[in-house]
């Protein structure tokens, strides 16, 4: 019966450390969950300190979590998670009947759950605590060795932090993440579809870009085929941007290579920065591809000092551009109307490197990225997961 009791410990420390290492991988899509729910709960007044809020609540729960799968000190872990999952059951029952367009960011980006949904989960969380530390008195005292585990599986949780608040995600799950087909607001060619063709034993399979193969498949080309009428459940995406006149202009990041430089702080932009940036921008231009800049505000509010910047100035709505790239001033490389690839303004490629890019099949280039970061999001989870439950 105890081997039970902690299977059904480590399947609800899983959940918690599962969601909260989501939420710090993208420490800026949990800062807007929480403003959400400041505002839902009209405590507005705190949002200066969301992504704070944000990223101590996400590190909390990615430790109670392992804290519950390596099993240590079990008395004070089970109230604390009772606690915890008691106000995550009253928060969504609350948002359960009062319906608010907003999702629970229970995970992140990564799964959307409807209110009632969240809901039931936290039942059934509840559900798996009672097996697992009723009667409160009778718990079995942990090995030592699992007080060990545990401080190696907190501290790679810092050290993934760390990273995240350094980098962008290493796994985007965002509506703009690479492999989404971007439309214009006035476009109504919706017809088309690149897909990648891959050959294995002889055979060949067509992939779309949101449904890579393994990599016992070879690349062979790509090919566009019609699909005749629009799939109603893929949401069409809009990248929608205007000039200072106002005048919409999204069509210029549908053809060809463009490298789109995104801001959705520009007042945050230091001028180290926004040199760094105009620097890639000459670098971009050289290759060949159309630069944009794309700023959150307007003419009247923003004021970019860079003058290989300010000629190619756009403007956007915020939140689409915190979707677009989760770096102030990061860059994303949009190839046909495809977005391609991300990178943070710590890491902007050189000249050789974009080079090199665009030499590269866009589609094979975005998959092979994309599938870098999944391995090491697979890699990292694993690596814990065996510290906490094998050490």
């Amino acid at each position: 019966m105890n081997g039970f009791k902690r299977i059904c410990a480590a399947v609800l420390g899983s959940v918690l450390f599962i969601a909260g290492v989501l939420k710090l991988m993208d420490p800026v899509g949990a800062q807007l969950i929480v403003q959400e729910y400041l505002k839902f709960f009209h405590l507005n007044f705190l949002g200066f300190a969301s992504g704070v809020l944000a990223l101590l609540f996400a590190f909390f729960e990615a430790v109670l979590g392992a804290a519950l799968i390596a099993g240590v000190w079990r008395r004070v872990v089970a109230l604390i998670t009772l606690a915890l999952l008691g106000i995550f059951t009253i928060v969504t029952a609350i948002l359960w009947i009062a319906n608010p367009v907003m999702d629970c960011g229970c995970f992140g980006e990564a799964i959307h759950l409807e209110h009632w949904q969240s809901f039931v989960k936290n039942i059934i969380l509840l559900g798996l605590w009672a097996i697992a530390f009723l009667p409160l008195n009778k718990l079995d005292k942990p090995q030592k060795i699992k007080y060990v585990s545990f401080g190696i599986a907190a501290i790679s949780v810092v050290l993934f932090a760390l990273f995240s608040l350094l980098s962008i995600p290493i796994v985007d799950f965002t509506d703009l993440k690479p492999g989404t087909e971007l439309y214009g607001a006035f476009d109504e060619n919706f017809d088309d579809i690149t897909a990648a063709v891959y050959v294995k034993d002889g055979r060949e399979g067509a992939f779309t870009p949101d449904c890579p193969p393994d990599s016992t498949w070879t690349f062979v080309r790509n090919e566009s085929y019609d699909r005749d009428i629009v799939d109603d459940n893929v949401p069409i995406q809009i990248l929608s941007f205007c000039d200072a006149a106002g005048v919409y202009a999204d069509s210029l990041a549908l053809k060809g290579p463009v490298m789109v430089i995104s801001s959705y702080n520009p007042d945050k932009l230091s001028p180290k920065r926004l040199e760094s940036m105009g620097q890639f921008a000459g670098r971009a231009s050289q290759t060949g591809c159309t630069v944009l800049f794309l700023v959150a505000g307007t003419p009247e509010t923003v004021d970019i000092n860079e003058p290989s910047l300010a000629a190619g100035t756009y403007f956007a709505d915020r939140i689409t551009l915190m979707t677009l790239n989760r770096s102030n001033g990061g860059v994303t490389y949009i190839a046909d109307g495809h977005i391609t690839a991300k990178w943070s303004a710590r890491a902007l490629p050189d000249g050789e490197e974009l080079g090199e890019i665009l030499k590269k099949d866009p589609v094979e280039f975005m998959m092979s990225r994309s599938g870098k970061g999944k391995i090491r999001l697979q890699g990292f989870l694993l690596y814990t997961f065996a510290v906490m439950l094998l050490l």
